[in-house]
């Protein structure tokens, strides 16, 4: 089986794209993650991750001191009631067990961000942080206990 990496963000806006970034040097730390890139969780993604031997999360966050690195395990959870388009992994993981019968180990990684304007590029402790943060996804794949295929 498979690990899966959601590498979520929008690279236009700057400090926004950490998971986009954080995806792109991961196979170095994890290798044969497959990765699907993209601005949100939809849907759509509950099937590509159900079938999952381990599931990434990679994002930026608004909180904390910019290139603070956090992991996390995460465990599913029932979406909010007025689903309009995007879900929050722990949500995105319920609807896979829902609708797929599984869900399988998942965590989040993410990496505070300084500027989230508009404007490419990351910001110096961002792009600082990447390494760092790599690395906290490989130890989250080694506590699934699985290996990657």
């Amino acid at each position: 089986m498979r690990i899966l990496a959601f590498a979520l963000g929008n690279t236009t806006r700057a400090d926004d794209g950490a998971g986009i970034a954080l995806a792109r040097g991961l196979e170095d730390v994890v290798p044969g993650v497959e990765v699907i890139e993209a601005q949100e969780l939809v849907p759509e993604h509950a099937e590509a991750l159900a079938g999952a031997a381990g599931v990434l999360f990679l994002d930026a966050s608004v909180a904390g001191t910019p290139g603070e690195v956090r992991s996390a395990r995460l465990v599913p959870r029932a979406a909010r009631v007025a689903i309009l388009h995007a879900l929050m992994p722990e949500e995105i993981l319920d609807l896979a067990r829902t609708l797929h019968g599984r869900a399988p180990p998942a965590g989040l990684v993410t990496v505070a961000g300084r500027e989230f304007a508009f404007g490419e590029g990351l910001s110096p402790e961002v792009e600082a942080a990447l390494p760092f943060a790599r690395e906290k996804a490989r130890e989250l794949v080694e506590a699934f206990g699985t290996r990657p295929s």
